[in-house]
């Protein structure tokens, strides 16, 4: 007689198996493992935090825009209990870590919730053992708690829409201002969640009383930050002043290096002509050009500015995963083939979901639209593999959905009731 197992109990071995390979990776590379860039720019910006109560990132006596205040808040809340020496920062790691295994059960959990538990253990076993993730949840950067926030997020705006509770509303709330906090671009991702509704026939009159509270919400959480950056810069920074050099960037990919200087003349001129101007009104100044220069390229070859801004620039984002830094023996070159393999696997199994299983179209259609969304945004600015790293448990759970309707009969019988 064959063994099955409980799907809650195969959830359990991948969460372990999750668990095991980061901190196998901790032990393994410990805190060489670093790209010295932004992970390193949180760590210090934390230190100066505690040190003089500024948030600063690229000088120490400059009050910054450039990055949301979450990393900072988090890694000196750490520091401050752990110090900022190699204790502080093997704990960071392990809260990054905890954040990661966290995601791993949330995308099961997301499985689960649409009816399709197996679904959600193929997904978290995807998740688990994806090298960029694993990666990036040994560094000190926004992904792992993003990501965690993320699935949250999308986890209880499946459930108001199915239910339609305020405690689900509340939950949901939290788990977007919480991500606002971490990285600006899921600002607008409510216009997902307003097309996932609109697909479950939301009651417009409960929509709408939700949105007045979700916008108080808003402006009671980002206040202080709106406050903080009126004192220090005179002019009102919903969010953050770092715009301008990723639409400056994005000018020149595609069909864009052909029209202008190139970027580092660009960017050195403003250094030369403007050195003692602060961070955010360089970034102005980029924001600036970037738009001339898309004025420029749109009145001179309209089909080719097209052609970049939605084909070549998504090609860029999706052709190659996040990985800097080779791990585990795998280099960038095999990480590269599975990644795009795993990209027309999701995509081929995402159409076919979709075609097979018409009770959860909605939920199907929201992922596309928070895919889509990403996609386009990140198009805007600079397409970069990176930002995209978030949206790669929501393709395994795509690939869960495909095959457990190819094999019903053995993913199915243990399967989960619906929440």
């Amino acid at each position: 007689m064959p063994i099955r197992f409980h799907p809650k109990t195969a959830a359990l071995l991948v969460l372990l198996l999750a668990l095991a390979l980061r901190l196998f990776a901790l032990w393994k590379y410990g805190l060489h493992l670093t790209l010295n860039s932004d992970d390193m720019g949180y760590v210090r910006s934390a230190e100066r935090l505690l040190e003089t109560g500024m948030l600063t990132y690229h000088k120490a006596d400059e009050p910054t825009v450039h990055i949301m205040p979450g990393m900072p808040l988090l890694l000196a809340s750490l520091f401050l209990f752990f110090g900022a020496g190699d204790a502080g920062l093997y704990t960071a790691k392990l809260v990054m870590i905890a954040f990661g295994v966290g995601s791993v059960f949330l995308i099961y959990a997301l499985g689960s919730d649409l009816g399709r538990p197996w679904a959600g253990v193929i997904a978290a076993f995807g998740a688990a053992l994806y090298i960029p993730l694993i990666e990036t949840d040994n560094l000190t950067l926004t992904e792992a708690p993003f990501l965690f926030g993320f699935l949250l997020f999308i986890r209880f705006a499946i459930r108001l829409g199915r239910h339609r509770r305020m405690t689900d509303f509340y939950k949901l709330m939290a788990a977007y201002l919480f991500c606002l906090f971490f990285r600006p671009t899921i600002a607008l991702v409510p216009l997902a969640l307003l097309g996932y509704l609109r697909l479950v026939r939301y009651p417009w009159r409960l929509a709408g009383k939700q949105a007045a509270i979700a916008a108080l919400l808003v402006v009671l959480a980002l206040s202080p930050w709106w406050v903080r950056n009126y004192m220090h810069y005179g002019e009102f920074i919903p969010l953050t002043g770092s715009s301008g050099d990723p639409l400056l960037l994005g000018t020149y990919q595609g069909y864009g290096y052909r029209y202008g200087p190139p970027y580092r003349e660009v960017v050195d001129s403003i250094e030369k002509q403007h050195p003692h101007m602060s961070h955010y009104e360089k970034e102005k100044r980029k924001k600036d050009i970037a738009i001339q220069r898309i004025k420029t390229w749109y009145r001179a070859n309209p089909a080719q500015w097209w052609e970049s801004y939605i084909v070549k620039k998504t090609k860029t984002q999706w052709e190659a995963p996040f990985y800097w830094i080779e791990i585990f023996g795998v280099s960038k070159q095999e990480m590269t083939v599975w990644h795009q393999r795993l990209i027309r696997l999701a995509f081929i199994s995402a159409l076919a979901a979709l075609v097979m299983d018409r009770r959860r179209r909605p939920e199907l259609l929201f992922f596309a639209f928070l895919i889509a969304y990403f996609t386009a945004l990140n198009n805007v600015f600079f397409a970069y593999p990176r930002y995209n790293l978030p949206l790669m448990p929501l393709l395994f759970l795509s690939i869960g959905l495909a095959l457990s309707f190819l094999f019903p009969r053995r993913m199915q019988n243990t399967a989960a009731p619906s929440s």
